[in-house]
């Protein structure tokens, strides 16, 4: 299988050069080493989970899943609004580590904030996850806290509060 993606991606290349272009600059900002691809992978994963849990908390607090698209408290529009306002802010965020790394004189710098930011970003998913079971009825509240104490002290150490103020 992973023989075939990149065989598609190789064909594509030969195919359509300005798309192997556009793919090639994009991956070159998000990812200037391996570690970036990884955490954005990981973020993305839990991303997806949050949407997820949101739609199970949500049919569970309203008799089933089908019951609560009939209510429309499930909806594609009010879903892809949340959810869309938060790729682009994480894209926009991803791009600015991804180019500190081009920028920065001291790799280390950029490589350290890129962690951080990686960090935080991933430990605020979970704690929505969390939260989103909670709502359902599920015991993870001295979960939540734990991650909450967590990406609290890692903003905390780098001098930042929760609104990103310094």
């Amino acid at each position: 299988m992973y023989e075939d993606i990149i065989n598609y991606i190789k064909s594509v290349q030969e195919t359509n050069p300005v798309l192997s272009i556009a793919l090639s600059t994009i991956l070159y900002i998000l990812f200037p080493e391996q570690a970036y691809l990884t955490a954005f992978c990981a973020v993305l994963g839990v991303m997806l989970l949050d949407v997820i849990t949101k739609y199970y908390s949500i049919s569970v607090n309203h008799g089933g899943l089908w019951k609560s698209i009939k209510m429309r408290f499930i909806s594609s529009n009010k879903m892809w609004e949340g959810t869309s306002r938060k790729i682009f802010t994480y894209l926009i965020v991803f791009i600015m580590i991804g180019l500190s790394y081009r920028v920065t004189p001291i790799a280390g710098v950029s490589t350290f904030l890129g962690t951080v930011v990686y960090s935080v970003l991933f430990l605020r998913e979970c704690q929505s996850i969390l939260e989103n079971l909670e709502d359902s009825g599920a015991d993870v509240g001295w979960l939540t806290a734990i991650v909450k104490k967590r990406k609290n002290k890692i903003l905390e150490d780098e001098g930042v509060n929760e609104r990103g103020e310094n």
